[in-house]
């Protein structure tokens, strides 16, 4: 017998309702049914009779660990074929919602249902619109029913009367071994009349045959290379489309590779590793699925990528979901592009270390797509070689129009298509062989996170200059020369891929001279370019007594290069760098030339003479070659023709020495001699190459009176880049120096992050304790020397630490740093320390919990000590002295362990807890990590909520409600402290919580059925940044929450309350797993009345601008006066003049001591009060940033200010305030206009009386970025 229930599932048990008992299952499984749009009640059979499918809803079976009853194998057949409704807009209404650019005109070429869920397109050489559908999308792996038991399909669409419209859908194939595709590629036979079709799905790219070009697979797929991961996930093998050398480029996600292999066996077996092939990658293989190649690496989603008829290739890469950070690469064959591996304290992509080739453009927001390459002559000339790219987060196809800078590019933004309807969601974009542009609309109330809303619908658009009329394919003939030559010039690719095909079918010395002619006289540059890349690919169908094969290598590459167009010049290394396996091969043949690896002075002369990009192209060609003294001293003469500023040559000349270390050391021995002075461009060479020889140069350099302080700080940034444990003496050296105070700073910071890792074998030694002693004598420096200590957990320090915290004559910042240094070391003394300290009535009794919880009981035999600290905050929990924040404080801190989770229980079993701790306790305890101890927290605290979630109307029919906008604004403000949690978990505009993705945008991305949805649903679709990973101690402890940190000794995994818990790999039994559960709460909902969750829903709607908060701001004061409003109007000076962070200012006998820094606090907030101490009362301070917009744009300053404010923007005062009242998010919102570069940002805040902060944030059209200072 099975006992039903609805719920969550417990640990083996299905809770029907938190106020009833579980039902445990027989056999030790269970099967649960949902979710539910409206559940049936307490106690009734759960059933798919009990509660009936409303619109929108999905029915899901999941099985747990037993065997499926063969009634629940039924009645799962029967609810695979349900599907919900469809859009909001039918196709023609969609259309009309359609905002197309000025010129351009946009058409419907098809709609379901003739194609559903277009993952894919391509075009082929007669205009045919090859779709692949993934109505199976995410379903085996997720516990989801299978919507089309019959499997996917690759339809084809076919316009018969030219007329711009689909008039018939082919299908091409379906079955059931075609499951969720994401890429699809028509290869045409040379006979003009059948194809190859390529389609990607994870683990295989797999190719189909129509030979008799039917339309009508011959047959079932053949594998045409597998090994790749990511099966039924978005972040496996994607696009794939043909190159102008007759390869197939591909890409795959950050699941990556796991046993890839060429189809002949020959050459490397790849797997995902650390060093040579991390996370996403670009590849490129023979359409034989010979020569597999790895291009670059280490990028995180790249959905596509595309190639032009030059050779370049480039790409969109998806971010971590919710960090604005989406981006387009130039992809430099050999580049490491820096997503892994992930770590505390580095950036998103770790442009901030060496060897990491940069973005072009980071594009923020967004779930980008499908790109390609216009190079058509429909539209204007200025979009011929520009990018064409999809994304749908913010529902656009955009133009990126490439300008040359340096030997990278910059790009230009101007957007083609974009619709007021949320649900569009561009997936792909193609180019016909007239040259019109084909996009393809997934068309879905949200995207990304696994996740699917709709599977009736589909949409394929056709965009044209305005006022075109008809679709007229040109004809190809490929069984002449001339003919071939036309369809080279094809803006198609499919159609230059049957020329290619074709040049192989004509007599061997019409193809040779057909190659020569073009060569030498051909006016294209892109037919050109073509026809050189794809050359050496004829040595199959050329005698070699004809042409040797390494002649079809190496003349079309010189012919390119002696063009007067610089594409087609970078054309020539490029090709020797695709065939450079071939030309080593073929040595004997040239002998003495550059092709062995042999350079005369004049090669190098003339080398190094040539432009910019070609330069490039050389070194990347480098990388390829030997090392003898002829290409060492290539390199170092490349080398000298870098003239700062320039990150793509510089990266290109990191890619020439390799990743193996003894390649680059035997290349980088002798940097000294080559580069003899110091000035910033040997500094950023040597930044970037990493020379071992100049590591003991670097420590002499600091001491160089004749360099400036800047440019010492520079140094300790390079020597930080070293893991040899010199390096950090190099900064120990540095503290006892009369070095510039910045230097000292720069080299502190180092000593700080790395002391506990790759220097941890200076933290016994005499170096560091007498630079902490040193430290610890100046007030000044004495927060710095709590850091350190606190960095290596020195137990010997903990007298002096202790004796600073209690110091009441210090300042209250010293003070407060004490006491978090305190929680950093385990011992019996820190904590005697911190209860000593933080009485109830003392000004530091919180934050003394707050380390005392970092000293709670952990592992199995915890230390006396920190049970003697749970006892402390336990007390502070049920002591009448505390105030409510401290009990408040209490909570979260016994919440985030274990122990101080039973704690809470038990005392709650016992009628212990105060009444008014109960909700908040609950609150908390359903959020724990821990997860049998969470699920005893779901019976023990049931939500006691405003909202019944059964009794709510459909999905669709709340959509349909309107909202009040303000009102939910006030709902996700009140969820900072509230029991929504919303604003606690999640950023909005700068403010709130980083547990969950950053919202600021989220109404450009989702739908207002899909807002719903997330918040109702939260696990239907999880990002694959926010799944949670699950782990069980050697303790049969469970522990579960985000992965946001891992070394190679711990990991570490957040909770939804936002507390980190460190777990050590030596004590995890078992695999890391996966979950499919959402960590959002999903009973948050109960919270809310049906009321306030339509406002909310209604506000977040209205968030779709990217928002920008500092995450510092440079501050001075407080400067005093009488009152607020004389402190806000008396200038004091750096209201004057540029910044200078060295510059003090006196006003009235008290001297600012110069420019320091401050932080936002977990919500966003920057608290003067905190950072003042007393000294903030009746005061002003001014707070300065640089911040760098992409464009000259409008831009919107949200400020929350307490009290009296004013605003400067690039020196223009734009915005003053009086009011006397709290600090709250967007307060007052200031227009303001930016300038391309850097804008500069001054704010003055002045207050009566304590608390006293600001929230800021400022929003614009184009991302916005601080600006990097060199």
């Amino acid at each position: 017998m099975i006992e039903w229930g609805l719920g969550r599932w417990l640990d083996g048990r299905l809770v029907c309702h938190e106020s009833q008992q579980p039902s445990r299952f027989p056999f030790g499984g269970g099967v649960a049914i949902g979710p539910y749009t409206t559940p049936p009640a307490s106690g009734t059979l759960c059933s798919p009779a009990a509660s009936p499918l409303t619109a929108g809803a999905t029915l899901m079976w999941s099985f747990f660990r037993g065997i499926m009853p063969l009634a629940v194998l039924l009645a799962s057949a029967a609810l695979a074929t349900a599907q919900p409704k469809g859009g909001p807009l039918s196709p023609e209404a969609a259309l009309k919602a359609l905002k197309v650019a000025d010129g351009f005109q946009v058409e419907l070429f098809a709609a379901e249902p003739m194609l559903i869920n277009p993952t894919s397109i391509d075009v082929d050489q007669k205009g045919r619109v090859w779709v692949a559908e993934a109505v199976n999308y995410r379903r085996k792996g997720f516990g989801r029913p299978i919507i089309r038991k019959e499997g996917d399909r690759i339809q084809v669409l076919v316009d018969t009367k030219g007329e711009g419209k689909a008039t018939e859908a082919v299908t091409f194939y379906q079955g059931e071994d075609l499951y969720g595709p994401l890429g699809v590629c028509v290869a045409p036979y040379a006979d003009g009349k059948g194809q190859r079709v390529f389609v990607c799905q994870s683990p295989d790219i797999l190719v189909f045959e129509d030979k008799d070009g039917d339309l009508k697979a011959d047959g079932p797929p053949k594998k045409f290379l597998t090994g790749i991961g990511g099966f039924d996930h978005d972040h496996g093998v994607h696009g794939i489309n043909i190159g102008p050398d007759g390869k197939l480029y591909f890409t795959i996600g950050d699941s990556g590779p796991n046993g890839l292999q060429s189809a002949d066996k020959k050459g490397p077996i790849w797997k995902s590793n650390t060093t040579d092939c991390q996370k996403g990658t670009v590849w490129r293989v023979d359409q034989d699925g010979t020569n597999l190649e790895l291009i670059a690496h280490n990028f995180r989603n790249n959905y596509e990528c595309c190639v032009d008829s030059f050779g370049e290739v480039w790409l969109s890469d998806n971010d971590d979901d919710g960090n604005q950070q989406t981006r387009i690469c130039f992809v430099m064959p050999g580049g490491n592009y820096g997503y892994g591996p992930r770590g505390a304290g580095q950036t998103h992509w770790h442009e901030e270390q060496p060897g990491i080739v940069h973005k072009t453009l980071r594009t923020g927001f967004g779930s980008p797509t499908g790109i390609t390459f216009y190079e058509g002559t429909m539209f204007e000339k200025k979009y011929r070689g520009s990018l064409l790219h999809c994304d749908a987060g913010p529902r656009e196809v955009r133009w990126f129009h490439r300008k040359p800078k340096g030997a990278g590019y910059e790009l230009e933004k101007e957007l083609l298509l974009t619709s007021s309807d949320n649900w569009f969601r561009p997936s792909d974009v193609c180019i016909a062989p007239d040259g019109s542009i084909f996009v393809a609309d997934w068309y879905d109330r949200g995207v990304g996170g696994h996740g699917m809303g709709d599977p009736t619908d589909g949409r394929i658009y056709r965009i044209t200059p305005k006022g075109h009329k008809g679709y007229t394919i040109p004809e190809v003939k490929l069984d002449d020369a001339k003919g071939v030559l036309a369809a080279l010039g094809s803006p198609n690719q499919a159609t230059r891929a049957a020329a290619f095909a074709a040049l192989g079918n004509l007599k061997p010395e019409n193809t040779l001279a057909l190659l020569i002619e073009t060569m030498e006289k051909g006016s294209d540059p892109n037919v050109v370019a073509r026809m050189a890349l794809y050359a050496p690919q004829l040595a199959g169908s050329l005698s070699p007594k004809l042409i040797p094969r390494s002649k079809l290598i190496i003349s079309p590459a010189q012919l390119a290069m002696k063009s007067t167009n610089s594409q087609l010049q970078a054309v020539g290394p490029r090709i020797w760098q695709t065939y450079n396996r071939i030309l080593q091969a073929d040595k004997d043949e040239h002998r003495g030339s550059p092709f062995a690896g042999t350079f005369s002075a004049r090669n190098v002369e003339e080398i190094v003479a040539l432009p910019v990009e070609l330069r490039r192209e050389m070194l990347l060609w480098l990388r390829l070659l030997e090392v003898n003294d002829d290409t060492k001293s290539l390199i170092y003469a490349l080398a000298k023709k870098y003239y700062g500023q320039d990150i793509f040559y510089r990266a290109a000349l990191n890619i020439a020495c390799g990743t193996d270390p003894a390649r680059r050391d035997a290349i980088l021995a002798d940097f000294d001699k080559h580069f003899p002075e110091w000035d910033d461009k040997t500094a950023d060479l040597v930044w970037e190459l990493r020379p071992k020889s100049v590591l003991p140069r670097l420590g002499k350099l600091l001491g160089d009176a004749k360099l400036t302080a800047p440019q010492k700080a520079r140094i300790i940034d390079i020597i930080a880049s070293n893991d040899d444990p010199s390096a950090g003496q190099s900064m120990l050296e540095v503290l006892k120096s009369d070095a510039a105070p910045e230097v000292k700073a720069r080299a502190i910071d180092s000593l700080k992050l790395f002391l506990p890792t790759k220097w941890k074998g200076l933290q016994a030694g005499k170096e560091l304790a007498s630079a902490i002693d040193e430290l610890l004598k100046d007030a000044k420096t004495q927060a710095t020397a709590l850091q350190l200590i606190a960095a290596i957990g020195s137990a010997d320090r903990v007298a002096v630490v202790a004796a600073l915290a209690a110091d009441e004559k210090a300042a209250i910042d010293i003070r407060k740093e004490a006491v978090r240094t305190l929680g950093k070391i385990p011992s019996a003394e820190s904590v005697a320390a911190l209860m000593k300290v933080g009485t109830p009535e003392g000004p530091l009794s919180i934050e003394c919990v707050k380390s005392l919880g970092d000293l709670l009981p952990k592992g199995q035999k915890p230390a006396a000590y920190s049970t003697t600290a749970l006892d402390a905050i336990a007390k502070g929990v049920l002591s009448e002295k505390a105030t409510a924040e401290l009990k408040s404080a209490c909570l979260s801190a016994l919440a985030g362990n274990q122990a101080g989770t039973q704690w809470l229980l038990d005392t709650h079993k016992k009628g212990g807890l105060p009444k008014e701790l109960v909700a908040q306790t609950g609150q908390l305890l359903r959020n724990s990590p821990f997860q049998g101890l969470r699920n005893q927290a779901l019976l023990a605290f049931p939500a006691a909520g405003k909202l019944d979630p059964k009794k709510l109307p459909p999905i669709s029919e709340l959509a349909k409600r309107p909202g009040d906008v303000a009102r939910g604004k006030a709902v996700w403000n009140a969820s900072l402290a509230g029991a929504a949690q919303c604003a606690k978990c999640h950023m909005v505009r700068g403010i709130g919580g980083q547990v969950g993705p950053d919202l600021s945008m989220i109404g450009k991305k989702g739908s207002r059925e899909n807002l719903f949805e997330s918040i109702l649903i939260p696990s239907k679709a999880i990002a694959d940044q926010y799944l949670q990973s699950s782990v069980t101690t050697n303790a049969e402890v469970t522990i579960s929450g985000l992965l946001v940190g891992e070394t190679p000794t711990s990991l570490t995994l957040r909770d939804a309350n936002g507390k980190d818990t460190t777990v050590n790999k030596k004590d995890i039994e078992g695999p890391i797993r996966k979950l499919k559960i959402s960590i959002m709460p999903e009973d948050i909902v109960a919270s809310l009345t049906e009321d306030e969750l339509i406002d909310l829903v209604s506000y977040l709607e209205t968030l779709k601008t990217a928002a920008f908060t500092p995450d510092t701001f440079h501050i001075i004061g407080p400067f005093p006066g009488k009152d607020m409003d004389e402190a806000l109007d008396t200038e004091h000076g750096p209201e004057k003049g540029e910044f200078n962070p060295k510059v003090t200012y006196t006003w009235k006998g008290v001297t600012a001591v110069g420019w320091k820094t401050i932080r936002p606090d977990g919500k966003g907030y920057f608290d003067l009060a905190a950072h003042h101490g007393e000294k903030g009362n009746n005061s002003a301070s001014y707070m300065y940033t640089e911040v760098d917009s992409p464009v000259e744009q409008a831009g919107e300053v949200l400020l929350g200010p307490d009290d009296g404010a004013k605003l400067w923007v690039n020196g223009k005062e734009l915005f003053t305030t009086r009011d006397t009242k709290a600090a709250a998010p967007e307060t007052h919102k200031v227009p303001v206009k930016l300038v391309k570069g850097k804008n500069t940002i001054l704010l003055k805040v002045s207050n009566g009386n304590n608390p006293h902060g600001f929230f800021f944030s400022l929003t614009s059209a184009e991302e916005l970025k601080p600006v990097v200072k060199k």
